[in-house]
């Protein structure tokens, strides 16, 4: 008895609450309440989740859950009850994306726009600055390349990299100016050759 007094206050079960309206005379309340809800609905969940499409999809399932329960006696009652549904799916939804991560939507804009800048020259170019690159790369000696590419690349403190090679903090800062020395002479030497 004691769930029973949690639906309404009064000590009915739904049931019986229902065939009281009925009887009383009160038309039930069934999807034409429902579907009149639909509006507010989305517009509840779109100023959440800012998805004009998951906003009708969410709004769509409170409205498919609320449909069986339609012997209310007022609209006021199935309102709340209805926004109680939304808010109850709202923070499933909330549970879900922690546990299952979240959908991006696909946009074609954004993706031929990436595919755009993609010319044949630019990929030549970068495809020849690369090589440039590394061909400046295998001209350093060991230890200079080491250093730079703990520095820049991994982006390792000097004082670390002195501790792992064994070597000063002075020397590292030479090796470094050394490298990138020589790697902008190499650069420079490949632009004008082109």
């Amino acid at each position: 008895m004691e769930a029973a007094q949690s639906f309404d206050g009064r000590g009915l079960e739904p049931a019986r609450h229902y065939e009281r309206s009925v009887a009383a005379g009160a038309a039930p309340l069934n999807s034409s309440l429902v579907a009149q809800m639909r509006p507010a609905l989305v517009a509840f969940f779109q100023r959440r989740c800012r998805n004009a499409a998951e906003a009708e999809d969410l709004a769509q399932d409170v409205m498919l859950r609320a449909l069986p329960r339609g012997g209310f006696l007022s609209p006021e009652r199935a309102s709340g009850y209805i926004f109680r549904i939304a808010v109850n799916r709202w923070r499933d939804r909330g549970r879900r994306l922690m546990t299952h991560g979240c959908c991006v939507a696909w946009d074609d804009g954004s993706a031929l726009g990436v595919s755009d800048d993609r010319t044949p020259e630019r990929v030549v170019g970068a495809s020849q600055e690369l090589g440039n690159v590394v061909s400046a790369l295998q001209n350093l000696g060991e230890r200079t390349r080491n250093v730079l590419v703990m520095c820049r690349l991994e982006s390792m403190k000097q004082a670390d990299i002195a501790a792992t090679m064994g070597i000063s903090v002075s020397s590292v800062e030479k090796h470094l100016v050394r490298a990138l020395t020589q790697l902008s002479r190499h650069s420079d030497a490949a632009r004008s050759g082109a």
